[in-house]
């Protein structure tokens, strides 16, 4: 009885596997990218470079201020956790460690250190 049902779910199995397998063949293929002209980028246009150059200073300067730098170290934190959690606690303790060897040295010192 437990034989016949391995058997049947490896049928199933299988039988999926090969109908997948064929999607990924027969598919369609996907679409060849266009080539979009010079002339249709506005950078190209005569005095568009200066205008794009603008812009991306702009765009620079709004996300300097805007405070999302903070948002995507804190993302990108998340994702170095979650992808390896230890090598992320062994960086952070590297660095903490280092912080204090550097702030006892100044205060052993009494001078300021280099900042590294």
């Amino acid at each position: 009885m437990q034989a016949d049902f391995v058997r049947r779910r490896m049928a199933q199995g299988l039988v999926a596997a090969m109908f997948a397998a064929s999607i990924v063949v027969a598919g369609p293929a996907a679409p060849e990218a266009q080539a979009i002209p010079g002339w249709s980028n506005p950078c190209n246009l005569p005095g568009g470079k200066t205008v794009c150059d603008k812009a991306e200073d702009g765009a620079k300067w709004l996300y300097d201020k805007s405070g999302a730098d903070s948002v995507v170290d804190g993302v990108s934190g998340a994702v170095d956790f979650a992808s390896d959690p230890l090598g992320y606690l062994e960086q952070k303790l590297r660095s903490g460690t280092k912080g204090m060897f550097s702030a006892f040295g100044e205060e052993l010192a009494g001078k300021k250190g280099t900042g590294n």
